[in-house]
């Protein structure tokens, strides 16, 4: 500080500076700032131009160490946090100073313990810490300024939030915790006065005040003198009881601050902090239904679910909780197409009536189930009937009205929503189900009724029965032809219900990468430069790694050529670009320290022509695109730019570099991006390093309009890429085995209730006739519909599940390759089971040990395409592969 001799502290006798008026120090002004007042600690707004102080206006500005004091953002309960101006970058940020009344040693260590695991966490919603030191024997925090006050400040000027804006501010705070989690912290304090707010509306975590890194659990929550180091009323109990803690208590604590958000109540309250703990260890929160009318059910039970009294009971990752929260956030839901409706919709209809038809025809038998009702023509003959559609109904009553989908959308990602966005309820579910089926009804009985007679049926009046009724199950099919997707995609059962099927909204997971360990050029004698101890040189000379030891972070030191980053690249604080910290003189050169991360050069990856997995480039991709459109815009990026400029993290995000990394083999070639085709060539260049026979067919069209420079805008292709980070990048398990399997399971079922399903019969026939007759049936039908399908490139499992056959080059499979892999598949299958049946005609009783070993082969093979979902054992002799359309 800039000091006045004759200008003494009334309290401590220390040094006034000059500039200020006041009679305290600033060391005295800020102890005193510490002590609680009648505002609790609110979080104080204050403008560039305006002065508060507790002592007299006249006390801001003031100098303190390289800083300019401009006013006081907020106290907590480790100390002040001031908004200042850094005399060496010109950067506005906040200062976070340890009062003199908290000065020991305990304290000074948990204080900078803060600084360090803030630090170790750089995401856009996460503060942002620049670095610490002590000025004047106080220790002090630089971090980033987030100028919107926190959500206790939201909640104390406009009460409870709306529920989309609650979850969206939640979903924030969960993005950066889990970046903490990611990067081995827990922050054991989140609630709404911890999440700040930033000027354009999103939500950054802070204040890690009583966070710990996962690998030591030491730090108790009380600390030695009794204080209180966090609010009882979001913590866990398992954290309030000095137990082992994990990222569960964490997202009690999300859960906490949610319900605070919606109704503007703790979950837990009482006289003083011994009742909270109390409540919170042994009682539920009151339901927030009871509090307000407007939150949904299942919102409810998102949050009952976080507030679990045992971390076994509540959601295990954020990942999993982020998809249950994401349905209630503003995130508009993407209307599901009708291609992808009609097979979820086919999945849920045989799950809810197939088996009870089985079961029906395996008892009463189809004469009793299909023919008696309209023979007799009585409401007894019907009972079977009827129970066939309400348990069906009830099914779709239950899982749709309340759960919102059923297995099948599920399965697709889909679910049933009301106009508002909340589950259907039973009464509009049942309506969804009722219409269509009573489509088929109001049809099909009235015209069977009329054409046939009653009593004992002849075959040609059984089969006029059986196509009326294949021919009338297609009425709900005609009456989906009205939706478009200019009208959502809506049928009439739903504009009549008031529903809508919507995607279901999931968070993406980046693929984390795995880093190889670097040979280090090695430092004879580590010295420091400025506030860094100097650990590599990278490029000696020009370029090195070090640690701030204060922090322990790792960070990049630039040999500043010419007058360094512009005042917009300084302040830059995007994901997709390092941060600037400070720069750092010596007698012989200026450098510019950056952020350094944990990670490997793209170019490094893609050495050899190693191709990478969509799952994985789709991301880099749109990283890398966003940041173009971005630094377009503030005019931050470099003149040219090669594959050597971007940096993959260890979490999977893609980073540009201003100077291309200098650890590859040999360097990419540069390229221009000052224009759009420019900048297009450069994206196109990491386009190309994607693995064909993993890339989607959705995305292939993308791809090649980027390699063409065919997109008019940056905007155009960057939000283009962003919806490919929603669709289905790989074959899963699931899928692979639904396509494979369900179509042959419900034909082969068909076919035994068919030859087995008269109630009459008795069950005396040969284990081998039960096995042979059905799968011979079933897989000869299989597979010559497969035959006969290949014309259209596709089969009806393919279809139904959305997937496609592809070759080396990530195109459609050729017909050719179609019928070596059909050959492939049912040949070694057909041959034995053929054979297996003429010995059994003839009574061999070798059949059914042939026929069990060729069935066991199939289905091993079957197996192994469901474990290697994008290359089976058949994919890998025909050279095709399997991906998602």
């Amino acid at each position: 500080m800039s000091t006045s001799a004759k200008d003494k502290c009334e309290q401590c006798g220390a040094a006034i500076p000059a500039s200020s008026a006041g009679r305290l120090c600033p060391a005295c002004l800020l102890a005193g700032a510490l002590e609680p007042t009648e505002d609790g600690g609110r979080t104080l707004s204050v403008g560039p131009a305006e002065s508060l102080s507790l002592y007299g206006p006249s006390q801001f500005p003031c100098e303190f160490g390289g800083y300019r004091l401009l006013g006081l953002l907020g106290r907590g309960g480790m100390g002040t946090v001031y908004e200042a101006e850094q005399f060496a970058t010109g950067r506005r940020v906040a200062l976070k100073m340890l009062g003199r009344q908290l000065d020991s040693p305990e304290m000074r260590q948990r204080f900078l313990r803060e600084g360090r695991l803030a630090a170790g966490v750089n995401h856009p919603n996460s503060l942002y810490i620049f670095g610490s030191e002590e000025i004047e024997g106080l220790p002090v925090i630089t971090m980033e300024i987030a100028g919107g006050g926190t959500l206790k400040d939201r909640l104390k000027e406009c009460g409870p939030l709306p529920v989309a804006e609650a979850v969206d501010a939640i979903l924030d705070v969960i993005s950066g915790l889990e970046s903490a989690s990611a990067n081995g912290v827990l922050h054991r304090d989140i609630k709404p006065s911890n999440c700040f707010v930033s000027p354009e509306g999103s939500v950054k975590v802070g204040d890690f005040g009583l966070s710990v890194s996962t690998l030591a659990r030491t730090d108790t929550f009380v600390t030695a003198h009794g204080k209180i180091m966090g609010t009882p009323a979001y913590a866990s109990p398992e954290q309030l009881r000095g137990d082992a803690l994990d990222v569960r208590a964490d997202i009690y604590s999300v859960g906490a601050t949610l319900y605070t958000l919606l109704t503007d109540r703790a979950p837990f309250e009482g006289d003083n902090a011994v009742q909270v703990v109390a409540n919170a260890v042994n009682q539920k929160p009151k339901p927030m239904t009871q509090l307000r009318q407007d939150v949904p059910s299942g919102l409810e039970r998102v949050v009952a679910r976080c507030l679990a009294k045992e971390p076994g009971g509540r959601y295990a990752d954020y990942a999993t909780l982020r998809n249950a929260l994401l349905p209630f956030s503003s995130r508009e839901p993407e209307p599901a197409p009708m291609k992808i409706r009609s097979s979820a919709g086919w999945i849920d209809y045989l799950l809810a009536f197939l088996p009870v038809y089985v079961v029906l025809m395996l008892t009463v038998g189809g004469d009793r189930l299909f023919f008696e009702p309209h023979t007799e023509r009585t409401f007894y003959s019907a009972r079977y009937y009827l129970v066939l559609f309400g348990v069906g109904f009830l099914y779709f009553g239950i899982v749709e009205g309340i759960w919102g989908a059923g297995l099948g959308k599920r399965l697709k990602g889909l679910r049933v929503v009301r106009t508002n966005g909340q589950p259907p309820g039973i009464a509009r579910a049942l309506l969804r189900i009722i219409m269509p089926i009573g489509c088929i009804e109001a049809v099909r009985v009235p015209l069977t009724l009329a054409t046939l007679p009653a009593g004992d049926w002849t075959g040609p009046q059984i089969v006029w029965f059986i196509v009326a009724a294949n021919i009338c199950a297609w009425i709900p099919v005609l009456l989906t032809l009205t939706a478009r997707r200019a009208n959502g995609f809506a049928t009439i059962w739903d504009v009549v219900s008031g529903t809508r099927v919507v995607v279901k909204p999931q968070g993406t997971l980046r693929p984390p990468i795995e880093l190889a360990v670097q040979p280090k050029n090695s430092v004879e004698e580590a010295g420091s430069l400025g506030p860094y101890r100097i650990t590599e040189e990278i490029v000696p000379g020009k370029w090195i790694a070090a640690t701030d030891l204060v922090l322990r972070r790792r960070v990049w030191l630039l040999r500043r050529d010419g007058s360094g980053p512009s005042l917009a690249r300084r302040d830059l604080a995007r994901p997709g670009r390092l941060r600037w910290l400070q720069k750092a003189e010596t007698t012989e050169a200026t450098w510019d320290a950056f952020e350094a991360t944990e990670g490997v050069a793209f170019s490094s990856l893609v050495e050899g022509d190693t191709r990478l997995p969509w799952s994985s480039l789709r991301h880099w991709l749109h990283d890398v695109a966003s940041e173009l459109w971005d630094a377009t815009g503030d005019q931050t990026l470099p003149v040219e730019l090669s594959l050597d400029h971007v940096w993959i993290t260890a979490q999977g995000h893609a980073i540009l570099l201003d100077v291309a990394w200098p650890g590859v083999q040999t360097g990419a070639e540069r390229i221009p991006i000052g224009d759009l085709a420019g900048q297009q060539r450069f994206l196109n260049a990491i386009g190309t390093c994607v693995e064909s026979t993993s890339c989607p067919l959705h995305a292939r069209g993308v791809l090649q309009n980027l390699e063409e420079a065919k997109f008019e805008k940056l905007s155009f292709l960057t939000g283009t890429l962003r919806g490919l980070l929603d669709r289905p990048a790989e074959v899963t398990k699931a899928i692979r085995a639904g396509s494979i399997f369900m179509l042959a399971l419900y034909s082969w079922i068909l076919v035994l209730v068919g030859v087995y399903g008269d109630g009459d019969q008795q069950w005396n026939n040969s284990l081998g006739g039960l096995v042979m007759i059905p799968a011979l049936v079933v897989l000869g039908v299989v597979a010559l519909a497969q035959l006969l399908e290949f014309p259209f490139r596709s089969t009806a499992g393919h279809a139904i599940f959305r997937l496609a056959v592809v070759d080396a080059k990530g195109e459609r499979a050729d017909r050719t390759k179609l019928y070596v892999r059909w050959a492939i598949v049912w040949l070694p299958l057909l041959a034995p089971l053929s054979f297996a049946a003429i010995l059994f005609r003839r009574g061999e009783s070798a059949a059914f040990a042939v026929a069990l070993i060729a069935l066991l082969l199939w289905l091993s093979a079957a197996v192994y395409a469901v474990i290697r979902p994008n290359r089976g054992l058949h994919d890998r002799l025909a050279g095709t592969w399997v991906v998602r359309q």
